[in-house]
């Protein structure tokens, strides 16, 4: 199926549905993105953002992402970390965004049921957190530890089903 094709118009499985909002001014796109199921958010026109420029907000991105995240869309999450993962300046928040994004990336493949994929990005997620945690430098406030035991977790049956609600 290719970029026309038509909105799933049913909102995602959350991740952690009474996470609070970081980020309350920026409403959620009215699908999750899926390849090959629904319309490319920004190649296609009749995706939910098309155009839509890089942002200059690197922390609003960051609550964003996670808010998009914890409501189950995980290639927007993955989009809005993208911008402040290639302007991070510090190793540690380099290597935690890129974690967060690989992370995000692997969900989405669990979803569409590409569970190969997903392990290989589970591996990739896991080294880039534990690269940021040893360097010890993030300042994105996140419970790197925390987040690494979920991925582990994840990483040995990678299934949305029996995933394990990684909290941001």
């Amino acid at each position: 199926m290719g970029d026309n094709a038509a909105p799933v118009t049913s909102a995602p499985s959350p991740v952690w549905p009474d996470a609070p909002r970081l980020a309350p001014g920026r409403p959620f796109p009215p699908y999750a993105f899926l390849p090959g199921k629904n319309a490319h958010p920004r190649r296609d026109p009749a995706g939910h953002s098309p155009g839509l420029p890089d942002r200059a907000e690197a922390r609003e991105d960051i609550a964003y992402g996670i808010d998009l995240y914890h409501a189950g869309f995980f290639w927007e999450a993955h989009e809005a970390w993208e911008g402040p993962w290639k302007r991070a300046r510090s190793a540690g928040n380099r290597g935690a965004l890129q974690g967060l994004i690989l992370l995000a990336a692997a969900l989405l493949k669990l979803r569409v049921g590409e569970e190969r994929g997903a392990r290989r990005l589970l591996d990739r997620s896991l080294r880039r957190l534990g690269d940021a945690l040893a360097i010890r430098r993030s300042s994105l406030g996140l419970d790197l530890e925390e987040i690494l035991q979920g991925v582990r977790a994840l990483a040995e049956q990678p299934s949305l089903d029996r995933a394990p609600r990684i909290q941001l």
